[in-house]
């Protein structure tokens, strides 16, 4: 297996050499390669609006769904706190290591009052959204649908963390979720202007030469190549810039009206980066807030770590209060 995977490092390293090559070759040498669009290229007709544009099915390989693991719903809203609040996990972890994950938020939420329920989805080989994106939202649609149908509450608060961030963000603008949404806490999510290289990081490739959103631009090919060589990749290449689903949410504004978007990142991610700047969403009436900032001297955190940060916890009851 590590041999494997070595050879497979070997081949996404000669890859991303490859697209160096590509990139920074005279135009006219390379006829058959164009340059892929930037965002701000994208010609208006395909750019996703708020309440955004799915991608076409079968425009990108199929990728399965996966299967879900939903709680019990077995609590009631209160008057002081009438929405239930839907927790979306990052995917840094396998679904046995999410009750220990999770429990200080859940605890905290509860105890505050909130009916809490933590969803899970996507889930292939225990691995939390490693499948199709836009079917995980679906799946996050479904579950939104079914606490509304048993609580009898009107809109749900979603904290979201990591992966579980973008699964929520196209839910709530291009599947339409917005309307069924009060609060969208989102933590350490992943945004615009992020370069991907906290993914080859892990994987054990540090340093690049391009880093895997610069091969994409410069060398589309890549995100097929790379899924074909990675096939666990294939979820992580649908939030390359020129991926569809990626446009869909983030070509336009992501966040919707009525909705209140708030966004806690920190500047020790390895995983979302470049750190902040890969997690800020710099859309009017957005709270964003970096947590060195907000709480200095509290115990350092990471990308994982700060879902169970006391400090976090805190800050994400006082959005829902708010």
């Amino acid at each position: 297996m590590r041999t494997e995977a070595s050879a497979r490092i070997g081949l996404l390293v000669a890859a991303l050499a490859s697209a160096v090559a590509i990139a920074t070759a005279p135009a006219a040498a390379n006829p058959a390669v164009s340059q892929a669009p930037s965002l701000s290229a994208v010609p208006d007709h395909q750019a996703a609006r708020p309440g955004g544009t799915a991608p076409e099915r079968g425009s990108q390989p199929a990728i399965p769904a996966g299967s879900v693991i939903e709680p019990p719903l077995n609590c009631t809203p209160s008057a002081q706190r009438p929405h239930p609040v839907i927790v979306l996990p990052g995917a840094d972890g396998t679904t046995d290591k999410t009750a220990a994950q999770w429990s200080p938020m859940l605890d905290a939420l509860r105890s505050d009052g909130a009916c809490a329920f933590l969803f899970q989805g996507g889930i292939i080989k225990d691995q939390r959204w490693a499948g199709d994106i836009p079917s995980e939202a679906r799946q996050v649609a479904e579950f939104v649908a079914k606490v509304r149908a048993h609580t009898g509450a009107e809109q749900v608060d979603i904290v979201a963390h990591s992966a579980g961030t973008f699964v929520a963000n196209y839910f709530l603008k291009v599947l339409g979720g917005a309307s069924s949404v009060h609060d969208a806490v989102l933590l350490a999510p992943e945004s615009r202007d992020c370069d991907g290289a906290g993914l080859l990081a892990q994987y054990g490739i540090t340093d690049p030469p391009l880093t895997p959103v610069q091969a994409a631009k410069a060398a589309p090919y890549m995100v097929s190549l790379m899924t074909i060589m990675f096939p666990g990749l294939a979820p992580a290449m649908q939030m390359s810039p020129t991926s569809p689903v990626y446009q869909a949410v983030f070509n336009g504004p992501v966040t919707q009206p009525g909705v209140r978007y708030s966004v806690l990142a920190t500047r020790n991610d390895k995983i979302a980066t470049p750190a902040v700047t890969c997690s800020v969403l710099d859309e009017p009436g957005v709270l964003n807030v970096v947590y060195e900032d907000q709480f200095p001297g509290a115990p350092t955190v990471d990308h994982s770590s700060l879902r169970s940060s006391p400090f976090t916890i805190a800050w994400v009851i006082q959005q829902l209060h708010s």
